[in-house]
C-alpha cells in the first residue's frame, strides 16, 4: 500500500527523481501505521480500508513531510518543529468521528 501513496508524497514534498524512494516507502509505511495505531481506527464507517480516505491520506502525507524535513533526533543549531495543529486536527477527526472505526 505505501506504494500505491509514493507519486502522491513526491508531489506534497515537491521532490524528482527517485533517489530517496527507498526512504520514503519505509516513512510513508510507518506514517499509516502511526496513523491508524494513533487513532484506533482502520476503516471507513461503510467498511472499506481506512486508506482510501482522503482525510487519512493527508494524515499520512503531512507526518512523511514533517520526518522528512526533520531527520534525526538531534540538529545541532536547529530546532526540530513540532507537528501542526493541522495534522493533529486531522487526527481528532479520524479519532472521534463516526465516519471511521
Amino acid at each position: 500500500m505505501p506504494e500505491e501513496m509514493l507519486e502522491s508524497v513526491k508531489m506534497y514534498l515537491r521532490l524528482d527523481g527517485n533517489l530517496e524512494d527507498d526512504l520514503l516507502l519505509e516513512m510513508i509505511a510507518a506514517a499509516m501505521e502511526d496513523v491508524k495505531t494513533a487513532s484506533g481506527k482502520s476503516k471507513t464507517a461503510d467498511g472499506q480500508d481506512i486508506a482510501k480516505s482522503s482525510l487519512y491520506r493527508t494524515a499520512v502525507k503531512m507526518l512523511v513531510a514533517h520526518w522528512y524535513d526533520n531527520r534525526g533526533t538531534e540538529i545541532i543549531g536547529k530546532t526540530v518543529t513540532p507537528l501542526g495543529n493541522s495534522y493533529n486536527a486531522i487526527l481528532a477527526k479520524i479519532t472521534t468521528s463516526q465516519e471511521y472505526v
